[in-house]
């Protein structure tokens, strides 16, 4: 039986108990929170504050997937100066009874011809292995996502086995490998089990030859294989949810649809529940 999410990222300003009471109307069975400024849950908060938001899921029966993080690292010193932020979220994720802590790598460069900063690998895995060094004292992992330079499963699989822990683990957004030419087959072989938590969402491309992220579209009407993708997944014996990450937030797009979170949750449930 899948299991299903979402992200909180479109539902800024709600409380605990309005997203706990969507879960259970819509019928996902966790949530994956995201961390900062406008959500439900801050690092900055105190720690009653997190027991007391934490409480709200659990009564709720709403498992908290793992933390949504804005965390970013290019180089080992720019990593560094924000292990205080990820240590506070490991605690947090200890609160709320998850493990993953979802962090990205590289630039958000949408377009080819945008500018970016210097990606130092050799450094990104050292800063890798002192932060799931760090958070495993708190019973935590390291999720990164399939995003900017390391969005293939061919780059992560090389990441991976050079950081060599047993914590460093990742997200698989279904559109990003596919925005660098990268096919779910090769993508899922070589991430393997490391493959612990899916971001669900379609798109196609721009007609700019120069816009190297996709254009976001309705489950179901873009170019994203998403059926085939929950096959592979499925039949590898994955365990793990498929987490809606509806980013209208960000995506001018999505903003255009007009549609809110009590309409796009339960079409996504049923989209993902009619998929052959």
């Amino acid at each position: 039986m899948r299991q299903y999410a979402f992200s909180t990222l479109p539902c800024e300003g709600w409380s605990a108990g309005e997203i706990a009471d969507a879960c259970k109307a819509y019928g996902f069975a966790g949530v994956e929170l995201r961390e900062g400024p406008g959500s439900v849950i801050a690092a900055q908060d105190s720690r009653e504050q997190w027991q007391r938001t934490a409480a709200v899921f659990r009564e709720a029966g709403i498992q908290v997937t793992n933390i949504g993080s804005g965390i970013c690292v290019r180089n080992e010193a720019h990593g560094n100066g924000q292990l205080p932020q990820l240590r506070r979220l490991a605690e947090m994720a200890a609160v709320f009874g998850c493990k993953g802590i979802r962090i990205f790598l590289g630039n958000f460069a949408q377009r080819y011809d945008a500018p970016v900063e210097p990606v130092d690998h050799p450094g990104i895995v050292k800063w890798l292995q002192a932060a799931c060094d760090l958070v495993a004292a708190h019973g935590a992992a390291i999720w990164i996502e399939t995003h900017n330079e390391y969005a293939t499963g061919k780059t992560l699989r090389q990441l991976l086995d050079e950081v060599d822990r047993e914590n460093c683990r990742v997200i698989y957004d279904v559109i990003h490998p596919l925005e660098d030419g990268e096919e779910p087959e090769q993508t899922l072989l070589l991430l393997g089990e490391a493959c612990v938590h899916v971001h669900i969402k379609d798109g196609e491309p721009f007609d700019d030859p120069l816009a190297h992220d996709w254009k976001y579209t309705w489950p179901g009407e873009g170019k994203v294989p998403i059926a085939r993708i929950v096959r592979l997944l499925e039949e590898s014996g994955y365990k793990g949810y498929f987490s809606l990450e509806w980013e209208s937030k960000w995506r001018k797009e999505l903003q255009a649809m007009k549609k809110e979170p009590a309409e796009v949750f339960p079409s996504y449930i049923q989209y993902m529940e009619n998929l052959s």
